[in-house]
């Protein structure tokens, strides 16, 4: 294992900034991802990208498979690894593009650490504002990663997955309970 500054294993881009309020254009080949296109397990949920038309050149913000997308607004700074491939796809503003240039780190993993308790707690100390917490791209940058083996981060995005696909079996398991104990209270009533 070692550890290495993120600045020195990913590149770290700002998200597509508009200069004016970005409005749907249904019709445009182009989507923004935004905070809200993400799930309880960090899985974008392609289907509610908003379709617009940018104001400038879109190269640096497009997300592609292996990019992890980090908040860099809000009361949580989390990260998403982005799993699929994307097309014609960006990134809002509010989040920072990291896209790894270090064949040691993978992309699950380093999404995972940045999630962990001393990622999250090294952007608290260093965020600024009040109402609304904001990381700049220097401290990202700085911080340290914790780099294990590859065969280790393989493991730990295995251990991730799984408790991940736990969540949604126990989550998909209360919501038919709730359904047979409503049909059962109604099948009640009718009696």
């Amino acid at each position: 294992m070692f550890q290495a500054e993120l600045e020195d294993i990913a590149t770290i881009q700002v998200g597509y900034q508009a200069r004016s309020k970005i409005k749907e254009a249904p019709d445009s080949q182009f989507h923004l991802i935004q905070g809200k296109d993400f799930d309880a397990q960090g899985n974008l949920c392609t289907d509610t990208l908003l379709a617009f038309a940018p104001e400038r050149k879109t190269e640096s913000y497009l997300v592609h498979k292996g990019n992890i997308l980090l908040q860099s607004r809000g009361a949580e700074h989390t990260a998403y690894c982005i799993h699929d491939e994307l097309s014609n796809t960006l990134a809002a503003g509010s989040f920072y593009i990291i896209r790894i240039k270090d064949k040691s780190v993978t992309p699950a993993y380093l999404a995972w650490w940045l999630n962990q308790r001393p990622a999250q707690a090294f952007f608290e100390t260093q965020a600024s504002g009040t109402i609304m917490s904001f990381v700049s791209k220097s401290t990202v940058s700085q911080l340290k990663v914790q780099i294990p083996s590859l065969h280790v981060q393989q493991q730990i995005q295995n251990i991730v997955e799984l408790g991940n696909r736990e969540q949604e079996l126990l989550n998909k398991l209360a919501e038919n309970r709730a359904q047979l104990v409503q049909a059962a209270c109604m099948k009640a009533l009718k009696q």
